[in-house]
């Protein structure tokens, strides 16, 4: 994230613009390993992607590469209604850059806990999503795709309220552990980036408060 300098608006952008065309080349590649309890949720490479905009270029870098990886996948298409699990997904990764974003700046300065933040504020949106999504706004649809979902792993489940209580928790690890597999590789890459280009240094800290925008 950001230094104590201005980064040039230039950069910015083109920086910007690469992470979210790469974001959105690894979701349509479908660069991602299905969670074993659920397999129709899949850790997502493009993630990285996202979360590595966030601590270079800031709060806003990591937005707009975000909607960009979810534009991708609303073009993309393949959800079982259309436009809900792009959605989800979106609102997965700026929960998890929420929770970044305020452990960083509480602990002023810590990327680990900003990883804390990071996988509180993910599992507690993500499962409280999920269970409105399941018993409140669609339970026709979700109900049955998750009853069929776990007898495939072969859990039965009666009741509607247990199913859809037992596919939150189950949401709610696989998104605890996302962070893990989204924030941990970004950190590295960032790492990476600031030793292999030193001349940024002046625009982007190892460790980070918060990002000025351009």
């Amino acid at each position: 994230m950001a230094g104590s300098d201005r980064m040039p608006r230039s950069l910015w952008t083109a920086g910007v613009a690469s992470l979210g065309g790469a974001a959105i080349a690894a979701g349509i590649a479908r660069l991602s390993t299905p969670f074993p309890l659920l397999p129709f949720l899949r850790f997502d490479a493009a993630e990285i992607f996202d979360v590595l905009s966030f601590l270079i270029f800031g709060p806003i870098g990591g937005l707009v590469t975000s909607l960009a990886h979810w534009y991708g996948l609303i073009v993309n298409g393949g959800a079982l209604v259309p436009g809900v699990g792009e959605t989800m997904k979106l609102i997965a990764v700026l929960s998890t850059l929420l929770g970044l974003f305020l452990g960083i700046r509480l602990s002023r300065g810590s990327i680990w806990w900003g990883l804390v933040g990071a996988v509180a504020s993910r599992t507690l949106v993500m499962s409280l999503v999920t269970f409105l999504l399941y018993y409140v706004l669609l339970p026709n649809v979700y109900l049955p795709f998750g009853s069929r979902a776990l007898q495939r792993v072969g859990i039965s489940v009666q009741g509607e309220l247990t199913l859809a209580l037992l596919m939150t928790t189950l949401n709610g690890v696989f998104n605890a552990i996302h962070v893990f597999v989204s924030v941990i590789p970004a950190m590295a890459v960032y790492g990476a980036v600031l030793r292999a280009l030193p001349s940024i240094r002046r625009y982007v800290t190892i460790t980070p408060l918060l990002r000025r925008n351009p």
